[in-house]
């Protein structure tokens, strides 16, 4: 059996240009992988800002339902207000219906810790990175904003029912967290319209979607609770509407 040995280099010449072969196969070998990466995390990139742009019309939605109902909100809350002081002075609540909820909706952008998870912000240019950071970071203060404002409303629901005799501590707490919630309802409106703001900046939303938002609102605003008449009980005398 033959045996063929590898071929002598004979040489520096024969020596540099097989090395420079190898060297030529190396580099073309890494541009390769790199070029398969970087078209790889141009795709996890365009993926995650259209996961982005999905995310951040929903919050634009909620921006809008905010800002349509706000007026509603403290108009809701100065009725109430009237209603426990009144009721202070005579030791008796009258018999309310259901006094509505501000629009209780998700400040969440789960898109966003997605592309945390996988690394593709890393991939990012370092201004979309930062505006990304500051939209997720003022979503997150809206989500604990609205569970307190939830909260709140959850204590000034204790009003509803039929009349009964309200006690002077119980008066207190109410004053004390309609208080609570007018501040809750004035942040809420000013950074919302703040992440407005930076949401339409990205350039993932435009202004004509965000003016879609509002006019969605608008045409909802009726039908919110918040923004209808309290309706006396049928059991109260005279059967009468208090707004």
């Amino acid at each position: 059996m033959d045996i063929h040995k590898p071929k002598p280099v004979h040489g520096w010449r024969e020596l540099v240009k097989e090395i420079g072969i190898i060297v030529i196969g190396v580099v073309i070998a890494l541009g390769a992988e790199q070029a398969v990466e970087a078209l790889h995390w141009k795709y996890q990139v365009d993926a995650g800002e259209a996961a982005l742009k999905v995310a951040f019309l929903r919050e634009v939605d909620n921006i809008a339902l905010r800002d349509v109902q706000s007026d509603c909100i403290a108009q809701r809350l100065s009725f109430l207000s009237q209603t426990v002081e009144r009721a202070s002075e005579s030791g008796r609540l009258p018999a309310i219906q259901a006094i509505g909820h501000p629009p209780f909706t998700p400040w969440t952008i789960g898109a966003w810790d997605a592309l945390v998870a996988n690394d593709t912000v890393s991939h990012l240019p370092r201004k979309k990175m930062l505006d990304y950071v500051q939209i997720a970071q003022r979503t997150a203060v809206l989500s604990g904003m609205s569970d307190r404002e939830n909260d709140q409303w959850t204590i000034l629901d204790s009003v509803v029912g039929p009349g009964r005799r309200l006690s002077d501590v119980e008066a207190e707490q109410l004053r004390v967290t309609l208080a609570q919630a007018a501040e809750s309802n004035r942040l809420m409106r000013r950074t919302s319209s703040r992440l407005r703001e930076l949401v339409t900046g990205t350039g993932l939303v435009e202004p004509s979607e965000s003016a879609d938002a509002m006019k969605r609102a608008v045409l909802g605003k009726p039908d919110a609770p918040i923004c209808r008449p309290v309706a006396a009980s049928p059991s109260m005398a005279g059967g009468r509407a208090h707004e």
